[in-house]
């Protein structure tokens, strides 16, 4: 064992006989390879030492990337601070001084730009997301939606063969009808909240319209935003963070699913899309109006399934295609994407994830030689604009295997019972 020849060695170059294990006069010593003379002590104090020493080599080594220390955050994160409205006037203060403390760096990313031809080097984060944004919504329009478009319009640009097909009149009469409902739900509720207020007008009512007023703006910005705010989403930790992907553990979790109609991708998944939307809004048999939540998750088997929050689930109607489903705990790798969730892009995002997963030895928890399952994760509303969208692509993978436990060092230094009380010199061993 490479850790106990380096203990040895390193107590008989040092002449510290108090860090090895004392023995009685009686006592001896033996390894497995090798034959340590025995060494003669009265106190008990050195097997303290000893077992501290032992500890402290078994233990990883502590260094610098392993330490408290946050990074020290490049200036364009500096810049991006700086420029946040939510930024306090102290912290803006400390930004601007370290900014100005800064000018070799500035002046390096500017050489950078300037020899490389791109201004990647001078862009915040945020500035960056957004032009990987702009790239991947030109990708997919070019790869996937222009392709389309134009081999529908050559095939004679009949209503079937277009990816937005005309709906039927059975569901403009479907849609009309959920929608009255939706509106019927909406004018009680809104009722009902009107007679709380009568109870106590100069409270409630300032009180209602403010939070109205607050929940307008939060919509407003969430057009702008990666991850919406103000919607619930399934519990999950991050197990693990690499650059390609992010390893997740989710807890169970409730789920109203429906199948989506043959031929109906992510991108005009609107069928389904309202009719989970139907039964969330009150179109179940308690006629109860539920939060909306997220993602809005597509699945490799063809199903839509919305996230569920409600301590009390409402049961679907008998006559919607809408059931519950109970999603079991699972381990999943997910990756990253933005702009539209075509069927191009999601293929695409898959293979660079499995390469990824492959290369880090990452396990799939799949049976060897069957497909790859996936499961597709839409954070944002339609109103978001592309090109900073929330999209995700995961797939099941096992945890990793746990390490066999060594024997440790003590447990290498201990004294074998059982050993004659002589002494046992280096001549008395057959050689």
């Amino acid at each position: 064992m490479k850790l106990s020849k380096f203990a040895i060695l390193l107590a008989t170059s040092a002449g510290c006989h108090g860090y090895l294990p004392s023995v009685s006069h009686r006592s001896s010593l033996a390894t497995k390879s090798f034959l340590v003379p025995t060494l003669q002590s009265s106190t008990t104090g050195n097997d303290a030492a000893f077992s501290a020493f032992a500890d402290s080599l078994e233990e990883e080594p502590e260094t610098p990337s392993s330490k408290t220390a946050a990074k020290e955050k490049p200036w364009q994160s500096k810049l991006e601070d700086l420029l946040d409205p939510a930024t306090n006037l102290a912290e803006r203060q400390i930004l601007l001084s370290e900014l100005l403390n800064s000018n070799e760096q500035i002046r390096e990313s500017v050489m950078d730009a300037i020899t490389s031809r791109k201004i990647d080097p001078l862009l915040t984060p945020t500035a960056a997301k957004l032009q990987d944004g702009t790239r991947a919504v030109v990708r997919q329009i070019a790869n996937d939606i222009l392709p389309q478009l134009s081999k529908s319009a050559g095939a004679g640009a009949t209503g079937s063969q277009f990816p937005f097909s005309p709906p039927s009149p059975q569901s403009l009469e479907k849609v009309a009808g959920r929608v009255f409902d939706l509106l019927s739900n909406q004018i009680q509720t809104t009722a009902k909240e009107f007679q709380e207020d009568l109870t106590d007008p100069l409270n409630k009512i300032p009180q209602r319209l403010t939070k109205q007023r607050e929940e307008l703006v939060q919509e407003a910005r969430n057009v702008f935003l990666e991850t919406p705010v103000g919607l619930q989403e399934p519990p999950y930790s991050v197990a693990e963070t690499c650059d390609l992907y992010e390893v997740r553990d989710y807890d169970g979790y409730s789920v109203a699913t429906t199948t989506m109609p043959k031929g109906e991708d992510m991108a005009t998944a609107g069928t389904s899309f309202n009719t989970l939307a139907a039964y969330l809004f009150g179109e179940n048999q308690d006629s109860k109006a539920m939060a909306m939540t997220t993602p809005v998750t597509t699945t490799s088997l063809g199903e839509m399934r919305f996230f569920l929050a409600e301590p009390k689930i409402p049961l679907p109607l008998e006559t919607d295609k809408v059931e519950i489903m109970e999603i079991p705990p699972a381990r999943l790798a997910v990756r990253k994407f933005t702009g539209f969730a075509t069927d191009g892009e999601i293929a695409r995002q898959k293979d660079t994830l499995l390469q990824a997963l492959e290369m880090d030895g990452v396990e799939l928890d799949v049976a060897h030689g069957a497909i790859v399952p996936h499961v597709v994760f839409q954070y944002n509303p339609p109103y978001t604009i592309p090109i900073v969208r929330r999209n995700e692509i995961a797939v099941p993978v096992r945890p990793p295997t746990p390490e066999v436990a060594t024997t440790s060092l003590k447990e290498e230094w201990s004294v074998e019972e059982g050993l004659e009380d002589d002494d046992i010199s280096p001549s008395d061993v057959d050689m």
